[in-house]
């Protein structure tokens, strides 16, 4: 009944399906190390990305500290302008004065003594 043949036919199919069973554990095996480089490769990802949101967060800091002494800078200098404007405001104020009440000492002078009149008349 069973002939070499037919023994030889069958541990051949036994052989070819072990075979089989080898190549899909293999292929188990593989899809369980994708499966781990995937959830690696994501939770790298997730960490530079929360990486790049830090740097994002300390660049948009660091360019608000340029800008924000940039604006102290300018303010500054339009707050000493304004002082020397004032101060020259104040100068020019009492310069005038003085010029006002100088116009006006000859003028006082001048009616409080009466003049002298040229046909001797009182």
């Amino acid at each position: 009944m069973w002939g070499r043949s037919n023994i030889g036919k069958t541990v051949e199919e036994l052989t070819d399906h072990l075979r089989l069973v080898d190549h899909v554990r293999a292929l188990q095996d593989g899809q369980k190390e994708i499966a781990e480089a995937i959830r690696a490769v994501n939770q790298r990802l997730t960490s530079i990305e929360a990486e790049f949101r830090v740097l994002k967060a300390e660049t948009q800091r660091d360019a608000l500290r340029e800008v924000q002494h940039a604006v102290q800078g300018v303010q500054g200098s339009v707050h000493d302008e304004l002082t020397r404007m004032a101060t020259r405001l104040v100068v020019l104020e009492q310069a005038l004065r003085r010029e006002v009440v100088r116009q006006q000492a000859p003028a006082a002078a001048s009616r409080a003594a009466p003049v002298p009149r040229s046909d001797g008349a009182k």
